[in-house]
This record gives structure tokens, sequence and C-alpha cells, in this order.
């Protein structure tokens, strides 16, 4: 493929990537891909006659996990290898440590044959205009508006992802809404939501059960009616599908959660991730 040369996204690029995400039916927005170049790093494929048609980024939480994603290649480079390169280029720049991806069905062979293995997690994508929400309560719990980079909410999210995502908090949207759980003068949770795509997404939804995961949700979805709304809940959460699938969140597509290199799972603690922050961080 000797007409097309990789080299590292930056600003300048973020129409470009924008409109090759919109080739491929993806919802992002500029401001989207925007924060994503602010919390990582990428790398795009150029044509010699300098259209943009691929990219690949990543992004890493602390010295030994991070995140791959936003690979795309354009339909008229497609199966020509432009995604492996892609892909073998943003994992050569990650260098050491741990990388995790959410992989479509599409995408499952080519990542197993870089090394990526199934951790056994899927993702279950739902979206769809927000019917009124009934608010849910949990007992003996205090919900308070709080900011998304509250050092509560970062110790909470640490002990659930099992690494500091602290950059990427404070890199949200300044209109990103976030609410904390207290219970008996402790944080216990904490969910956000902040403009995406077509509308909002809310999550990360992060509790130590399920029922106070769907209490914190329910907080946020209760203003949202009529609005387009994305939610990426881990598989198996019942209490807050349910909450969900009755708001009018149809699910679509599930993603595999695979990991290349040895990443030791997140401490036994008291909370754990319901919702993610996007397919693309985890």
């Amino acid at each position: 493929m000797t007409d097309v040369a990789l080299r590292a996204l930056d600003r300048a690029d973020l129409a470009a990537v924008h409109a090759l995400s919109q080739e491929a039916g993806w919802p992002h927005r500029v401001e989207d891909w925007r924060f994503a170049l602010d919390v990582g790093s990428g790398v795009v494929a150029m044509r010699d006659d300098g259209s943009l048609v691929g990219s690949a980024m990543a992004w890493r939480f602390g010295p030994d996990v991070g995140t791959v994603g936003m690979i795309i290649v354009s339909r008229a480079m497609r199966s020509r290898g432009l995604g492996r390169r892609l892909l073998r280029h943003a994992v050569t720049a990650f260098g050491a440590g741990a990388l995790e991806l959410n992989a479509t069905a599409a995408g499952l062979a080519l990542y197993a044959s870089e090394g990526f293995a199934e951790t056994g997690r899927v993702v279950r994508q739902h979206q769809g205009l927000l019917q009124p929400v009934m608010p849910l309560r949990a007992d003996d719990v205090e919900l308070r508006p709080a900011a998304p980079d509250d050092p509560a909410i970062l110790a909470l999210d640490r002990e659930a992802y099992g690494a500091d995502r602290g950059r990427a908090f404070r890199r949200l949207p300044a209109e990103t809404e976030a609410r904390i759980a207290w219970r008996h003068g402790a944080p216990a949770g904490f969910a956000l939501c902040r403009p995406f795509g077509r509308g909002h997404v809310v999550g990360p939804v992060v509790a130590p059960d399920d029922s106070l995961a769907a209490a914190l949700a329910s907080a946020l979805l209760e203003q949202l009616a009529g609005r387009f709304v994305r939610m990426d809940l881990m598989d198996g959460e019942d209490a807050l599908a349910g909450l969900v699938q009755a708001s009018g969140l149809a699910p679509v597509e599930p993603v595999v959660t695979m990991r290349r290199g040895d990443r030791p799972e997140p401490e036994a603690g008291t909370v754990r991730t319901f919702a993610l922050l996007n397919q693309a961080m985890g």
C-alpha cells in the first residue's frame, strides 16, 4: 500500500476524521473527536492526494493500562490491510502495558489475530428517544449534584476501573452533569451525563449494587425525556437494564471486550462499573 502513509492525528484533522466517522455511520460530533484527542493520541492514514482514509487512537490510564479504539477505514480502502496497519501502529505507539478494546463481531477475527483475547465481558449498547422516567430511590441514600472531576468521583472510578482516568474526567465537556450517591456520610457511587452524538450519553455509572446504579441513572435520565439518549451497559445488570428498556432505549449490536497483555483485574472493592464512559475508553 505504497500510496498510503501514516502520521500523527492532530487538531487540524478533526473535520476530516469526523467526515470519516460519518461515512462509517458513527454518531460522533467534531466535539466528541476533540474530547478523544484531548485525552489520548492517534494516527491517521493519508493518501498521496491528501485525503484522509483511516484512523486509530489509544488512551493511557496510568503506567500499565490503556484502551485502543476509533479504528476506521474509508469504504474505498477496505479489505487492503489498512485496518491491521493502523491497529499495529496504535499498539506500538502505546508501548508497554495492557490494552483493551471493545470489538464488534466484524472485528473479532482481526483483533484476535493481533494478540487480543476475549475477556468474557460483553457491553450492550442501548439508545433511542427517551420516554419519561419514573425516578427510582435507594434506601439511606442522598443523591447530590457534583462536578465530574470531584475527588470522590475520581476515587470511586479508580476503584471500579482499576486505573486512574482522572485525565479523561477533567476534560469532559463543560455541560457534563454528575450525581454522587452519599450513604452514611460517605460517597457510595456516581453517574455522569454529557452531550454526545445525536443527543446525550449517560455513563459511567459506578455503584456497589444494581439497585443504586439504577437510582443514579434515573436521576439523570428523568431530565432527558424526549431526547436521544445512549447508554453502554455491562451485561447482566437486570435492574439498570430494565430501567433503560422501560425508558424506550432499544438494544443494538453488543460488543465484546478484548485485551492484549496482562492486566490485573481491579481488586474486589465496594463498587463496580455498570455503564461505560464510552466504548473507546471503557
